[in-house]
């Protein structure tokens, strides 16, 4: 049996492998200050409550990124992983510009032009 992808499948599963990867960058940045807390509390400078506020704080945290991925549209989903992993095409910028300002992004190329 062929294994080959049709372009549509394969288009979907290059989408999919970013959304997996910003996802990830989101998830990895979230738990760094908690990793930084567990160290701090293994060597004693900080005490278990806080540590177990700061456990919950990033369970909180870690349920809106889940809301992120998990609800938010497609298509929207895949622009805003391209817009924080800077793989925006020129056309994709144009196309979606008001979608990609409401994200928080600066076409910093509009700048240079003026």
């Amino acid at each position: 049996m062929d294994n080959k992808l049709t372009p549509k499948q394969l288009k979907r599963q290059q989408e999919r492998e970013m959304i997996d990867e910003y996802h990830k960058l989101v998830t990895e940045k979230a738990l760094e200050p908690l990793y930084q807390s567990f160290r701090e509390w293994k060597s004693g400078a900080l005490p278990y409550f806080e540590l177990t506020e700061l456990i919950h704080q990033f369970h909180k945290n870690n349920q809106e990124i889940y809301k992120d991925f998990n609800y938010t549209e497609y298509q929207e989903l895949v622009l805003l992983a391209k817009m924080k992993l800077g793989r925006l095409t020129e056309d994709e910028i144009k196309e979606n510009k008001r979608l990609l300002e409401v994200l928080g992004f600066e076409d910093r190329s509009i700048d240079l032009e003026e």
